[in-house]
């Protein structure tokens, strides 16, 4: 059933024009070239599970994971804007939140209506201290 399945899909990508054309290229994907390409598919899966790969994956997996971080944090200090909810589901509000520049505290509070570009951290009442802890 799984041949037959992608014997379809793969005529499907194809975007024939005709119920002949569709025909004719499932035709052409017979049970052994399905197999012929699936085996094609498995050597290339398996050309990035070679080790030198694994090893370079292994090798550079901290500094990617370090600009991951990094980038997160960017994404923090800069802030984002949030519509609120009020009891009757209406979004006439907002809420916005920041990381200060030194990533120590978490500003955030309510605005009156969308900010255009960056919001001061004087200007956001509430803040939290103690984000970072564990629990």
């Amino acid at each position: 059933m799984q041949v037959v399945k992608e014997q379809i899909m793969r005529a499907l990508t194809t975007k024939p024009s005709s119920l002949d054309q569709f025909k004719s290229k499932l035709q052409n994907l017979s049970y052994t070239e399905i197999l012929k390409i699936r085996q094609s598919e498995r050597m290339n899966q398996e050309d990035f599970q070679s080790r030198p790969i694994l090893e370079l994956k292994e090798k550079i997996q901290p500094e990617i994971l370090e600009l991951i971080k990094q980038q997160r944090l960017n994404r923090l200090v800069e802030g984002t804007c949030f519509r609120k909810l009020n009891s009757r589901r209406r979004q006439d509000k907002f809420w916005y939140c920041r990381l200060s520049p030194n990533h120590k505290v978490l500003h955030y509070g309510d605005l009156e209506e969308s900010p255009q570009g960056e919001v001061p951290h004087d200007s956001l009442q509430d803040k939290c201290n103690d984000w970072r802890r564990n629990p």
